[in-house]
């Protein structure tokens, strides 16, 4: 059985979300890893709605959140299998109602990003019965310019 921890944070928390972050293999928002201190600042501002650690036996599994744009992100060793994702997903949709529609700025349901290189969570996602809605393509930008 698992348990999702809330993130405080603590010192402890800030430095497993480090570890965690420094092993994900699948990044969305950063190319980089940020330096300790900038990830610490980042934990401190806690810009979720809501965020646990993914813990089972004491050990944690990954991390969870909320946006306040309904968004769930989910950051997981590729060993959770479906059955763990769908109790983290059904603990977090029981506990949390998502945000009411605002046209063009957020949809009414949650919703999960899965960075493109992710395979193994988005096939577990639609092994659930989950819908893939959309896809999303980055411009890369230098001064007012596109690069394309």
């Amino acid at each position: 059985m698992f348990k999702l921890e809330p993130v405080v944070p603590t010192e402890k928390q800030t430095d497993e979300l480090y570890r965690q972050l420094c092993a994900r293999a699948h990044k969305i928002s950063h190319t980089e890893l940020p330096v300790y201190e900038k990830h610490k600042e980042f934990v401190t501002n806690y810009p979720y709605r809501a965020w646990f650690i993914i813990l089972q036996n004491k050990i944690a599994l990954g991390n969870v959140y909320i946006q306040h744009d309904n968004s769930i992100g989910l950051n997981c060793s590729d060993e959770v299998n479906e059955w763990q994702i769908k109790e983290i997903l059904n603990e977090i949709t029981c506990e949390f109602q998502p945000l009411d529609p605002v046209p063009s700025v957020r949809v009414g349901k949650f919703f999960l990003n899965v960075a493109a290189s992710n395979i193994h969570l988005q096939e577990k996602l639609k092994k659930l019965g989950l819908k893939e809605s959309q896809r999303s393509f980055i411009l890369e930008t230098e001064g007012q310019r596109t690069s394309i």
